[in-house]
């Protein structure tokens, strides 16, 4: 037997939870073919020795409707090992959506998503209406990695209701049937699911609410019901989890444990630690293990760390209330970084920086380090310790910072999952997934696409909160179960070859940095990894040391029922 790709001398962890096993990888076409000892040929041999071959990474949160099109790389989940992407939550899909309703749903993906408009339409290729029209779309679209999606709220209801969908919360008989009538034609066409989005933070450009944030159950019970015809399908919610009050939580989670028993649908929200009610998460997850031992299937997801705003001079700065700081926006960060160093300038910026800031405020904001970005702060980390132990004042500290790095010094305000100890407990939660991750989203402000990297190189191998065996279940095949994507998640004969190489020990998560790389040349963080040598999508391999290699092997993966 002669096989294309020969993977020799690694450590598989197959993704099944099973102990790692020395053993060759046989690849044909698009297929792992056989494990062991392997002498046969090869077109390529692959040495692994000294490095984990695992399956690739499955991202289940993302936002990368609309990148997919101008971005076939799919950066940056593609520096983490990720070879499976799901698009779609929140809420939020590109379709359905006439023609003439297309810049609605732009605009609601940058006021949500802080995905600029002007990028999206300068990037846009899509021409048809329906969620259908959408995927076949993807389908022809050059992929690095495999892509399937959720079909949104926001799209259906506007699309059903027009204006109306964002100013009655009870819709109408009439409009519930057409809502319906769109999901089932969706999900005919390959939607893993449907997501639907309940946070009072996701408002529209003009202030309002977006379309389903307050729709009653009866609404949101008939959605699930079409998936329960299809006998498939992943019920995605955002709760407000931006709210102190313990009640709307409770009832969001009563909410989708009475459509999860009735539908027998999966139902994945949020839950993460908040600063304003720092325990509500335990109380939270206990009525879920309740919800679950009387026949609902919830499975919340949470970050693998803190989620943050990310804090630098190329996009928000710690000061940005003073004139003198905010007339810096429209500059170019080497205009930004010069203007720092013109002494009066500079006296301006520190007089008005020191003004707007406090002791409480600066003493939340962290630097990440430069070589490895850290996430289990300490209190020396904030930009007020810093400054204190420099001898200066925090905007002075700020301003030298920037100096001593071209202007690409970053620290972040972690506003959830602030302590790292709660997060290990959420995560070792049986039901919990791993998400959040926002690929593609809250560009100029956010960047946790790293995910995958981090939760290995900290929670496996450093804090060892799970085995590597586990660990890699939970990247994998845990994710692959729940969105039923066949074939895939584990190492193992006949499965697709979606493999990552890894050298452990090398393992760690970069600094994010700035680019104007968007159509239209708008900014964005990116965020790079080392330690993953090599990612195969689909039998090909797609990623190199990361660097592309070139391949677009990725697929769309449509639910089949």
């Amino acid at each position: 037997m002669t096989y294309d790709i020969v993977i020799k001398n690694g450590l598989v962890v197959d993704g099944s939870g099973a102990p790692p096993i020395r053993s060759d990888v046989g690849i044909r076409a698009d297929r792992v073919v056989a494990l062991g000892e392997l002498a046969e040929d090869a077109r390529r041999v692959i040495d692994a020795e000294g490095m984990v071959i695992t399956p690739g990474f499955i991202d289940i949160h993302t936002h990368l409707d609309a990148q997919i099109m101008w971005d076939p790389q799919m950066t940056s989940p593609c520096w983490h090992g990720i070879t499976s992407v799901v698009m779609g939550n929140c809420g939020l899909s590109i379709a359905p959506s006439r023609p003439a309703e297309r810049l609605f749903q732009i605009k609601l993906l940058e006021s949500v998503e802080d995905i600029p408009a002007e990028s999206i339409i300068a990037g846009n290729k899509f021409e048809g209406e329906t969620y259908g029209d959408y995927l076949d779309m993807l389908d022809e679209l050059p992929k690095g990695v495999n892509v399937g999606g959720l079909v949104g709220h926001c799209a259906v209801r506007y699309h059903a209701m027009g204006e109306r969908s964002m100013d009655e919360p009870v819709a109408t008989p009439d409009d519930i049937e057409k809502m319906c009538h769109l999901v089932d034609e969706a999900m005919a066409n390959g939607a893993l699911g449907f997501s639907t989005s309940r946070s009072t933070l996701h408002t529209t450009p003009d202030g309002r609410h977006v379309p389903g944030t307050f729709a009653h159950t009866e609404e949101l019970l008939a959605l699930g019901k079409v998936m329960e015809k299809h006998g498939r399908g992943v019920y995605g919610s955002v709760p407000p989890v931006e709210l102190a009050d313990p009640d709307r939580h409770r009832q969001e989670i009563d909410w989708m444990a009475a459509v999860s028993k009735e539908t027998g649908r999966p139902i994945t929200f949020p839950i993460v630690q908040s600063r304003e009610s720092p325990d509500l998460w335990r109380d939270l997850l206990a009525q879920v293990q309740t919800a679950n031992q009387q026949g609902a299937r919830l499975c919340p997801q949470t970050e693998v760390r803190s989620i943050g705003v990310v804090v630098g001079l190329a996009n928000i700065t710690p000061f940005d209330q003073s004139l003198a700081w905010h007339a810096l926006k429209p500059l170019s960060l080497r205009e930004k970084t010069e203007a720092l160093r013109q002494p009066e300038r500079r006296a301006l910026l520190v007089r008005e920086g020191n003004e707007v800031s406090n002791q409480n405020q600066l003493s939340m904001i962290y630097q990440l380090t430069d070589d490895d970005a850290r996430y289990d702060f300490k209190p020396e980390q904030s930009l007020w310790a810093i400054a204190s132990a420099r001898g200066v004042s925090p905007t002075e500290a700020f301003i030298d910072i920037q100096l001593e790095r071209d202007g690409e010094g970053y620290f972040i305000f972690p506003f959830l999952n602030h302590d790292m100890e709660a997060v290990g407990e959420l995560l070792s939660d049986p039901s919990m997934l791993l998400g959040l991750a926002d690929s593609g989203a809250h560009v100029g402000q956010i960047c946790d696409t790293s995910f995958s990297t981090y939760f290995l190189h900290y929670w496996v191998q450093e804090r060892k909160l799970f085995s590597l065996a586990e660990g890699i279940r939970k990247l994998t095949s845990e994710p692959a179960d729940f969105f039923g994507f066949k074939d895939r998640g584990r190492l193992r004969e006949g499965a697709f070859a979606d493999i990552n190489l890894i050298e452990l020990d090398k393992l760690k998560v970069h600094p994010p940095e700035f680019k104007n790389d968007l159509p239209d040349g708008a900014g964005r963080f990116i965020q790079r990894a080392s330690g993953i040598a090599y990612t195969l999508v689909n039998g090909e391999l797609f990623m190199q040391d990361g660097q592309p290699t070139g391949s677009f092997s990725g697929r769309l993966l449509r639910g089949s029922s």
